[in-house]
């Protein structure tokens, strides 16, 4: 019988037929371990360094996701690149907070502090800046898990890239991933559903190195890359992107996303197996029932505002996609010391300060993706929640503090060198 390890604790073992493979899941004894929360400020540069935007709006980026755990998936992997470099995989558990034990749980789950401070504390401890690039690089489509499994034995890419943006919240809940065609070309796009403050640039590049990793795997390296785009400016290592991204490579665009074209999503997968798929698929939907009924309401609710793009559900419409009454949702919401208006204003909040510090994008671009028909009123809803400042400024005291910040580390390496 072979097996197939798709993490350090969890394997799905191939009986091979003449036609088909008969699966059966074969998961190792489950052990739990409790993580204590560790309370941190993010010290960094950035749109949630502690300057401008915390203080203007009075947090951190740690109080903004306290509504969802987030699982262990690709910690292992993570820690696996820094020992390879060099690093202490142990030393940065302890200065994030993480118990090193619970990243090689079966079910592991970190607060949004832990597994951004591991991406954080990972990038300094081998001083590497393009971490994400490198991360992205090593991940195999078995390390995805049943959602690789799923995605491997499709019929053909389309259906694979269908399956990876129906269950990709089984991997990771910060964003979701949709197919859109644009002429001759489809368009697997990533829409961020949490803002990622100062680990943004890691996230999305590890993501989207992997997510091209599995279509070449899925298509037998026939899906051909038309170009990938990212949402934010290009970084001081850009030049590296070539060793990376056989293809064109834009920035600071309106969304991140990979293109290939239309034709490519008929490839047949070179491992399609039906009954394989139909299992894995199986799995994967009660991962993510799972999943969903770990969930606080006001972190569903905040992953269906970052899907509405701009075109907000009404309350009514979000209590019937939740399969509950208003006046049941309401109550539930109060219990979590929030509301749905309150979730609305401060995921529009969040994603303006995005967009503004990283982002060349206009203000009356940036109106349009929150939902406002008038930019007048994006800024005046701007200015009551940041002590009067509005979007320009806002955007201009971030871009000066980045520069003084900059000018400081400089000052402060050469005189470590001296």
């Amino acid at each position: 019988m072979d097996r197939v390890f798709l993490r350090n604790n969890e394997s799905i073992s191939l009986s091979l037929y003449p036609c088909c493979y008969a699966l059966t899941l074969s998961v190792c004894a489950k052990r739990d371990y409790s993580t204590s929360r560790q309370e941190m400020v993010i010290r960094g540069h950035g749109l949630f360094s502690e300057t401008a935007g915390d203080k203007i709006r009075g947090m951190t980026i740690d109080t903004l996701h306290d509504s969802f755990l987030l699982p262990t998936n690709y910690v292992p992997n993570l820690l696996n690149l820094i020992s390879g470099r060099g690093g202490s995989a142990s030393m940065i558990c302890v200065r994030a907070g993480v118990d090193e034990r619970c990243t090689e749980a079966l079910d592991g789950k970190l607060n949004w502090q832990q597994f951004s401070a591991l991406i954080r504390e990972s990038r300094n401890e081998i001083d590497e800046p393009a971490l994400g690039l490198y991360l992205g690089s090593q991940l195999t489509i078995t390390t995805h898990g049943l959602l690789g499994l799923a995605a491997m034995s499709s019929s053909t890419l389309g259906e694979a890239a269908d399956i990876a943006c129906q269950y990709v919240a089984t991997r990771t809940p910060l964003v979701s991933l949709r197919m859109e065609q644009q002429g001759r070309y489809a368009c697997l796009k990533m829409d961020e559903l949490y803002t990622l403050g100062d680990i943004r640039a890691t996230f999305l590049e590890a993501l989207i190195v992997t997510l091209i990793a599995v279509l070449r795997f899925v298509s037998a390296e026939r899906a051909r890359l038309i170009r990938v785009d990212f949402a934010f400016d290009e970084p001081e290592y850009g030049e590296l992107y070539q060793a990376f991204f056989p293809c064109e490579v834009r920035f600071n665009q309106v969304a991140n996303q990979l293109v290939i074209p239309q034709e490519d999503l008929s490839l047949p997968s070179q491992l399609a197996d039906t009954q394989v798929q139909r299992q894995a698929t199986q799995q994967c939907e009660e991962q993510l029932l799972k999943w969903k009924s770990q969930q606080r309401l006001s972190g569903q609710i905040q992953m269906m505002l970052a899907r509405a793009k701009g075109r907000f559900p009404s309350f009514e419409q979000v209590a019937d996609e939740l399969v509950l009454s208003p006046r049941t949702l309401r109550r539930r919401l109060a219990g979590e010391g929030t509301s749905y208006k309150e979730l609305l204003d401060q995921w529009r909040q969040d994603m303006a300060c995005q967009y503004l510090t990283t982002t060349r994008l206009s203000v009356q671009q940036i109106s349009h993706l929150l939902g406002y028909n008038d930019p007048a009123n994006f800024g005046r809803a701007f200015r009551r929640r940041n002590a009067g400042l509005s979007p320009l400024n806002f955007r201009r005291q971030h871009a000066e503090q980045n520069v003084s910040s900059q000018a400081s580390a400089t000052i402060t390496a050469r005189n470590g060198a001296g």
